[in-house]
């Protein structure tokens, strides 16, 4: 008789002690994720501090030829001027890299403003755009101080 007690308090235990419609009000953002208001196009925050600070409005989609075209307008939800970098990535219809390019470009954003970017595919399967912005960083933080120099 004392097992079977102990069994049925135990699986009280284990099924959780919280309140049934009881949630907190927390916004989650997974991996710093912002925005996919289009299934073909993401921004994506590197820097946590931007997270609920920017978003994105007016993606379109369109072709030259045979490359994919897209247009994507960032908004600044706060009241502070942003000095950032971004990085548009983009990727097959399967999610695979598209020749990923690796240069950080400067804009601006004024207070509740909103600021467009047009970019090309670089190849005829790009299919979806990911944007990433950061805060700009110090190049001089990351260089190796402790090599010799030859």
């Amino acid at each position: 008789m004392k097992k079977l007690y102990l069994i049925v308090i135990l699986a009280f235990l284990m099924s959780g002690c919280s309140a049934i419609g009881m949630q907190p009000n927390i916004k989650h953002h997974q991996q710093n994720t912002i925005s996919s208001v289009h299934p073909r196009a993401q921004l994506v925050a590197a820097s946590t501090g931007l997270v609920g600070k920017l978003d994105m409005v007016n993606v379109r989609f369109g072709t030259v030829g045979q490359l994919q075209r897209a247009e994507v307008s960032i908004q600044n939800l706060s009241n502070k001027r942003y000095s950032l970098e971004y990085l548009y990535t983009w990727e097959d219809q399967q999610g695979f890299a598209i020749n990923q390019n690796v240069v950080w470009k400067r804009f601006t954003l004024a207070p509740r403003a909103i600021k467009s970017f047009q970019t090309i595919g670089p190849a005829p399967d790009a299919y979806k755009i990911n944007m990433t912005v950061r805060l700009p960083d110090d190049i001089f933080i990351h260089q190796d101080i402790t090599s010799p120099k030859r």
